[in-house]
């Protein structure tokens, strides 16, 4: 045995193979550790440019107002309110878009009673607006609203690289980066919305599912409705998957129903106006007033509303052509033997599906609302691909 030991060391220091791969291995290592690094420095940056100059848009007054609704007692003390929180962030020129930018902006600052039937689409989202007030002690509610999208991404690029570390592929973050960014993830960073939050949420679930942690990712799902019952959409997806390819069916099935539940009780007492009105508020024609609006079913404002979904998100959206890119990266993926594990293929097809059936269900046109699916579907192909910078090509 010794001979044979000493033969091969003998062989490695003549050769200078153990030379060759100590530098490999911390090439390797050091290469990890930058990518990393770099990864989430964008983030920490984007983050605190975030808080220290962030971006007082219109869904953020809508959320500070229904936040601040179980504390007044008429539609003009809640605009009073909102706005005096609103104003004490806001810089000059935001303020003046927030209130005069648009005819729709202008009506909802002068007519308190229309502005405050507008909550009624927001509302739906209680587990962000229960945050938003558990915060209002602490931060106040409008920076309370700002951190709820900081804290979240820094989390989310957090769990990226504990998702990219597990599987060996650190240096993947390289590609990552930039596929988030055409994701929307810093327009997402910078905005006081829901997004974010559901978007950490979704992904921690995500990562449980691919290591078949079900009932822990199926806990996570249900939260994430209470965060945007919308994503009923990818637990429905995880569903129909979960049949398809033979997962353990208990878990997600419950899930469904009780979330499917959950939408209906939220969507009751927080008084939404319905899909359709919704749907003609948002991809039809905007409404200055909510109340009493139930307008009835029309197939051509139907088709319009998608017309007009399908052209924004082809004009002015990425995540069409970011999904084709993907799904292109997959197929060369698996044709090269490296498509992933099973439960990875599954959630491939289950994010793909759902991204597609997100649409299908509300054809709103930005990308942030495909973020969770696009994001996953990033991930996944980088986790398949892991893919490395530290071997030098061969000489001919």
């Amino acid at each position: 045995m010794s001979g044979l030991q000493g033969t091969a060391v003998g062989w490695a220091m003549r050769t200078g193979a153990a030379d060759a791969l100590a530098r490999a291995g911390t090439k390797r290592s050091l290469l990890d550790k930058l990518a990393a690094a770099a990864f989430i420095a964008v983030f920490v940056v984007v983050s605190i440019y975030s808080w220290v100059r962030p971006d007082y848009n219109w869904d953020m007054v809508a959320y500070v107002a229904t936040a601040l609704e179980n504390r007044t007692e008429s539609p003009e003390q809640l605009h009073a309110e909102t706005w005096a929180a609103i104003s004490e962030g806001a810089r000059e020129a935001q303020l003046y878009n927030l209130q005069y930018g648009n005819p729709y902006n202008r009506h909802q600052w002068e007519n308190p009673a229309d502005f405050e039937s507008q909550l009624s689409m927001f509302r739906v989202k209680v587990g962000y607006i229960w945050l938003m007030r558990a915060l209002e002690p602490i931060t106040g509610i409008a920076s309370g609203a700002i951190l709820l999208s900081i804290i979240p991404a820094l989390g989310f690029a957090g769990l990226c690289l504990w998702w990219l570390g597990r599987e060996q592929a650190l240096q993947g973050a390289i590609i990552l980066a930039p596929l988030l960014i055409l994701a929307d993830v810093f327009h997402m960073m910078t905005a006081a919305t829901p997004d974010m939050l559901l978007a950490v949420v979704s992904m921690a679930a995500l990562y449980l599912l691919a290591k078949q942690r079900d009932v822990t990712a199926c806990l996570l799902l249900f939260l994430s409705i209470l965060v945007r019952p919308d994503n009923i959409i990818l637990i429905f997806a995880l569903l129909l998957t979960a049949i398809l390819f033979g997962w353990r069916l208990l878990p997600i099935a419950v899930t469904f129903v009780a979330s499917f539940a959950a939408c209906i009780l939220i969507s009751r007492y927080g008084g939404h106006p319905g899909w359709w009105a919704h749907f003609y508020f948002s991809c039809v024609e905007i409404q200055n007033s909510m109340t009493g609006f139930h307008p009835d079913f029309s197939i051509v404002d139907f088709a319009k509303g998608y017309a007009r979904g399908a052209a924004v998100a082809l004009l002015d959206n990425d995540w069409p052509p970011l999904m084709v890119a993907m799904l292109a990266g997959w197929a060369l993926l698996w044709r090269v033997g490296r498509a992933g594990t099973p439960r990875e293929t599954a959630l491939m097809f289950a994010l793909t599906i759902g991204l597609l059936g997100k649409f299908a269900s509300f054809p709103l046109p930005d990308d942030r609302f495909y973020f969770v699916f696009t994001a996953g579907m990033a991930m996944l192909l980088v986790v398949m691909w892991k893919p490395r910078f530290d071997f030098a090509p061969k000489e001919n």
